[in-house]
């Protein structure tokens, strides 16, 4: 869970699944991620219904399925693409928004960040972001690897692309996060 302070100091922690870390299961991740977004999308609908409007506890589910992602996000970009990384940095407008991310050991993360006065969100509706952000980032993030993988060998440059993809994807997820849970009105 992140915890949003009220100047928008952002932070988390967290332990990669058990069941996902092991080196050879790459495939059981994305499955991770794409049953994930399937999820959000679903819940995200069966949320709004009929009357078309979105309760307290249905934000709050909406939110941990967006942090399950996120966890297989910052678990992909660990394990898979940037394992001996064990501290990076992601900035969105000109740094207004950052967070940081520490991987402590395999399996166990930190997340730090925050959002400056200065940033402005240019998200407005739930389902534009998950149709045009967040469906976006992940097709490109597997783009990406599949054009990476063509030849049977990612190379380290390869590798670095796709983590930056990823970290596009965190990021994004991190800021949709704090704008469920601040900014979305309960219809």
């Amino acid at each position: 869970m992140i915890e949003i302070s009220p100047d928008y100091v952002l932070k988390s922690f967290g332990r990669f699944d058990e069941e996902l870390i092991g080196p050879n299961q790459f495939k059981e991740r994305i499955q991770a991620l794409t049953l994930g977004f399937k999820s959000i999308a679903t819940n995200y609908l069966q949320s709004l219904g009929d009357d078309a409007k979105i309760t307290g506890q249905e934000k709050r589910e909406l939110i941990d399925q967006l942090e399950k992602l996120l966890v297989v996000t910052v678990m992909m970009r660990r394990i898979d693409f940037s394992p001996e990384q064990t501290f990076v940095v992601i900035e969105k407008g000109n740094g207004h928004f950052r967070i940081q991310l520490r991987f402590v050991d395999r399996s166990i993360w930190e997340l730090s960040g925050s959002i400056s006065k200065e940033y402005k969100m240019k998200i407005g509706i739930f389902k534009n972001w998950f149709n045009e952000v967040l469906s976006e980032a992940i097709r490109n993030f597997l783009t990406e690897y599949g054009n990476a993988t063509l030849d049977r060998d990612i190379s380290s440059q390869e590798r670095e692309q796709i983590a930056k993809k990823l970290d596009s994807i965190t990021i994004d997820i991190v800021e949709m996060i704090v704008y469920i849970e601040r900014f979305m009105k309960f219809s």
